[in-house]
């Protein structure tokens, strides 16, 4: 298992460029964020909702927070300004940089405001985001059986 920084560090390696990744201040639910920030957390999210689904166990051990704009890892969050500065490649077995790769070529095209509407589908988001103001742990093991419905479309077009 991984931790969440390496995979997001695979992510912003990726975008070498900066486009998907930037530091462009955006709001959202009356919060200022980096609209980068955003976008590497729902990449996070639905890597390991959709690793989930196809393989049965977390790709990384981190716990996701329901927050106000969807799922986040805090630490992720609070790390993502000197990450996004330090583009440098991650060491991970290619099984996993071809699964990363097919996920970051799915959502490329998507707005960050796409990827938090549907975050917001998520079961546990939904059960838990009456109560964003204290940011509660989401247990996304308990969604395993509606994450392989769910995604079951996605694993086949991506040929995972």
């Amino acid at each position: 298992m991984y931790s969440a920084e390496i995979i997001a560090k695979y992510f912003l390696f990726k975008d070498k460029n900066k486009v998907l990744f930037n530091n462009n201040v955006v709001e959202n639910n009356n919060r200022k964020s980096y609209e980068g920030n955003i976008r590497l957390n729902k990449y996070l999210f639905f890597s390991q909702v959709v690793y989930l689904a196809k393989y049965g166990k977390k790709l990384f051990n981190d716990d996701f927070i329901a927050y106000e704009n969807g799922p986040v890892i805090k630490s992720i969050v609070n790390s993502y300004p000197l990450m996004s500065v330090r583009r440098e490649e991650v060491d991970l077995p290619e099984n996993i940089k071809t699964f990363l790769d097919k996920i970051y070529d799915s959502l490329k095209n998507a707005s960050y405001k796409e990827l938090i509407e549907i975050s917001h589908e998520d079961p546990e988001w939904i059960k838990l985001s009456h109560n964003t103001f204290n940011a509660p742990v989401m247990n996304l093991e308990e969604n395993i059986e509606e994450y392989k419905e769910r995604y079951k479309g996605l694993i086949a077009a991506l040929k995972l």
